[in-house]
């Protein structure tokens, strides 16, 4: 395992470890795992499957101004295409009601450890760091612990247009520490390059493009 996916790891055990600390903090702290399972579409054409672990750790608070941060680890590794894809984003939450939340911020996405397989057989990386507007929506089902989640991430600077859109439901479970939810849905992550075409003269396009459903669970305190 590398060392960014220790680290994440690692922040997941120690902020899990400490509800106490948070039921008397004005912060708090939502960790997430899913388990995502996408087919891989590498310039226009169909490849591998993958497993791809996703770690998420977000903080909030009702502190004015200073907003909300989260962090999400995503894992691609597939024959075509692989990459280490880590959201720094900062959001505000813009409503709130009894039956619904939106949030909307700013993403900075890091690309590591990134590898494309073009169609002529040549390999490139795109280990960059871009700039991406955030969504965030929930909407709970009246008189049921579901509710429909909706995510979106858009961006098109460093010769990266991208977009990391999720769609799905999750059922909430109160609990004395804090909610525990399990979710499932699909997402779909949509890289198209414009320097990676420059590189690979034999190409028209650069296309990594990855979608499937997921399942995973969330614990709030």
């Amino acid at each position: 395992m590398n060392k960014p996916i220790v680290a994440v790891f690692t922040s997941l055990l120690m902020i899990g470890s400490a509800p106490v600390w948070c039921a008397n903090s004005p912060v708090g702290v939502k960790v997430a795992a899913d388990m995502w399972l996408p087919s891989t579409k590498i310039d226009n054409t169909r490849r591998d499957d993958a497993n791809s672990p996703v770690l998420n750790l977000a903080f909030e608070h009702q502190l004015p101004y200073l907003p909300n941060v989260s962090v999400r680890y995503t894992n691609l590794d597939a024959d075509y295409a692989s990459y280490d894809k880590f959201d720094y984003t900062f959001y505000y939450n813009i409503l709130e009601r009894d039956l619904m939340t939106f949030d909307a911020g700013i993403s900075m996405t890091q690309y590591a450890n990134s590898e494309y397989k073009a169609t002529d057989g040549q390999k490139y990386s795109f280990d960059d760091l871009t700039f991406n507007w955030y969504a965030h929506a929930e909407i709970s089902v009246p008189e049921t612990n579901f509710d429909i989640i909706g995510q979106f991430e858009f961006g098109d600077s460093d010769g990266i247009k991208s977009s990391d859109v999720i769609a799905g439901v999750q059922y909430v479970v109160p609990l004395a520490e804090g909610d525990l939810s399990f979710r499932g849905g699909y997402r779909v992550i949509d890289l198209e390059f414009t320097d990676l075409v420059t590189a690979s003269p034999n190409n028209k396009m650069s296309y990594v493009f990855a979608d499937g459903w997921f399942l995973g669970a969330q614990f709030k305190f």
